[in-house]
């Protein structure tokens, strides 16, 4: 069970509680009205297929999902101490996609949401680590905090904050979508040079600024199988599948992170999917592989 005072108490920089009034550093001014759609972003490159271990010496210690997102959540902590709320929030996002149930990174990222103004989100966030929790103490500061954002809430009236977009999830401004493509291609075109580590810190850019793009998560898992950072490839693999459910390159790259991390039956079903899939974004020699790894594995 997690601890309460890990995320609940006496941590004014983190729990929101109190006015509730939004620091200025963290007012988040109305989106760009302007929504038309972009040109079709570049197709993410496929995952880095060479995936097989080397010896044992040369691996660095394999990364739990688990543990991805307790360093994630100790990353957002530093960022709400600085007041640097929209990163943090990411960075609990990231906690959270790597492991959906752990109540102390929905809890943390209803905090940052809150402070952000997205409130019907938030709200969202503590319900849920609430339903996950045994603890009466979480629950009663997580239904505190609901209170407060229904009242906030009611105040907004009607934004895109009110009516529970996460950040990033509306209308995004031309200039920022340009900005997030050119960061996008400029990590594909390191992955293309196994530039592995740059390749992470561009795409990590592009999807702070255009947070629902698909394309980016599955690069970014391709960075990360580069760096041989597993866990963290599979966490963006899964989100990847969540934003476009019917896609098959983000099959194929869990695949791959699941192998590497010795999770073969759940590999071997992925690669299977990706053999079977007739998505747009199959590769035909990958799916020739896939059926082949899918055996090997059986």
């Amino acid at each position: 069970m997690v601890r309460t005072r890990r995320f609940q108490l006496g941590v004014s920089a983190v729990v929101w509680l109190g006015t509730m009034a939004v620091p200025a550093q963290a007012q988040v001014h109305p989106p760009a009205t302007d929504t038309k759609p972009a040109a079709p972003a570049a197709r993410a490159p496929g995952p880095a297929t060479d995936t097989k271990p080397g010896p044992a010496e040369a691996l660095p210690q394999r990364t739990s999902q688990a543990v991805l997102a307790a360093t994630r959540i100790r990353d957002g902590d530093a960022l709400m101490r600085e007041r640097r709320y929209r990163e943090a929030a990411f960075a609990f996002l990231d906690a959270e996609h790597a492991a959906p149930d752990h109540v102390e990174a929905r809890f943390k990222l209803g905090n940052a949401l809150a402070v952000l103004g997205y409130y019907a989100r938030a709200i969202e966030e503590w319900e849920t680590a609430s339903r996950l929790t045994q603890d009466a103490a979480i629950r009663q500061s997580a239904q505190d905090n609901i209170t407060r954002a229904r009242v906030k809430q009611a105040e907004a009236g009607a934004s895109p904050q009110d009516v529970g977009q996460p950040p990033g999830s509306g209308p995004v401004a031309d200039t920022t979508r340009a900005q997030a493509r050119r960061a996008y291609e400029q990590g594909v075109q390191h992955i293309s040079q196994r530039a592995y580590a740059p390749a992470l810190q561009t795409l990590t850019q592009a999807l702070q600024q255009e947070p629902l793009l698909t394309v980016a998560y599955i690069a970014r898992g391709s960075a990360n199988i580069g760096l041989r950072r597993y866990a963290e490839a599979a966490a963006d693999y899964q989100f990847a599948l969540k934003l476009e459910p019917d896609s098959a390159s983000p099959l194929y790259g869990l695949a791959e992170a699941y192998r590497a991390l010795g999770r073969n039956l759940e590999a071997r079903e992925l690669y299977e999917r990706y053999a079977r899939s007739t998505a747009a974004d199959v590769r035909p020699e990958l799916k020739e592989e896939s059926r082949q790894k899918a055996e090997r594995l059986r």
